[in-house]
């Protein structure tokens, strides 16, 4: 279809109406998520929910003079445009405090050819058109999967299954509910969300890091999750029915890439035997705050 100031009916500018209502709509609805405890941060060229896993970005491109002389939108030249901020967004992601996706992936193509073809299969889930024949489109993807199975350290293993036959259970104390989960609240502390948090101890002893954790839930959920509301972790499932709450008292090791907990705190997750099933399979849940 081609598009021209002198070929746009009365039907065509109810289109553009109905379009920028939605948009405006749309972008209401992305605000409202920042009530829902959701951890958004947002950068020029799209954002990162670490929440959701989602990483979002936006593409435009101007119209284009087809062979007839006639100015029409080019939503192909918006979507190279968008696959090409998407790969940009997702490079800033940080896998530790001193280490961005983008630099890790500058040294091995095949990570980076990975992200790109992320970008490449991102879906649009927003896109519109101006009466000047500009194209703005939003595309969206996850980074749980591929993404993380090419970023994440390779010291985060795949934690052999025990046989169930043999599997011994672990050892709660009577009348002891078991812990399902581990909820860290470190909103008073400048943390900011990275792939690959650890939790030490006062004494530098590592609580929840690589040793702890399956890569297989690892790269399908997430070392953990981030929620910016004490109430929605607590009625998160991920760390399921009766978690562990606990608080973070600084940042410590190189570049601040470690949570520190009291002594107190790391004696009584080592009395919970259980935590070595829910720290396998990362059902754990940072409390920040979302600036």
């Amino acid at each position: 279809m081609k598009f021209s100031f002198t070929t746009i009916s009365l039907n065509s500018l109810f289109v553009w109406l109905f379009l920028g209502l939605s948009f405006f709509a749309n972008t209401a609805f992305c605000g409202q998520t920042q009530k829902d405890g959701q951890c958004i941060f947002s950068l020029e060229n799209g954002s990162i929910n670490w929440s959701t896993g989602t990483v979002t970005a936006v593409g435009r491109a101007g119209p284009r003079v087809n062979k007839d002389n006639i100015h029409e939108a080019d939503p192909g030249s918006a979507r190279a445009d968008a696959n090409r901020q998407l790969i940009d967004v997702m490079k800033q992601i940080r896998i530790h405090n001193d280490l961005k996706v983008g630099t890790y992936a500058a040294q091995n193509d095949v990570i980076l050819a990975g992200i790109e073809k992320t970008a490449r299969d991102a879906v649009i889930i927003r896109q519109y058109y101006t009466s000047a024949m500009d194209v703005e489109l939003i595309v969206q993807t996850h980074i749980f999967g591929g993404f993380l199975q090419l970023v994440l350290p390779d010291d985060i293993r795949q934690i052999p299954k025990i046989n169930p036959e043999i599997q011994l259970p672990p050892q709660i104390e009577p009348g002891k509910i078991p812990y399902t989960g581990l909820i860290l609240d470190i909103r008073e502390l400048a943390f900011e969300p990275v792939l690959y948090p650890v939790i030490i101890s006062e004494q530098g002893d590592l609580i929840y890091s690589a040793l702890f954790i399956s890569r297989e839930f690892a790269v399908q959920h997430g070392v953990c999750k981030y929620l910016c509301s004490m109430n929605n972790a607590l009625e998160d499932p991920r760390v399921g029915s009766h978690p562990l709450v606990l608080k973070g008292l600084r940042i410590a090791g190189k570049d601040n890439t470690a949570v520190v907990i009291s002594t107190a705190d790391a004696k009584q997750i080592e009395k919970a035997t259980e935590r070595h099933l829910f720290f396998k399979q990362c059902r754990v849940i940072f409390v920040t705050k979302n600036e």
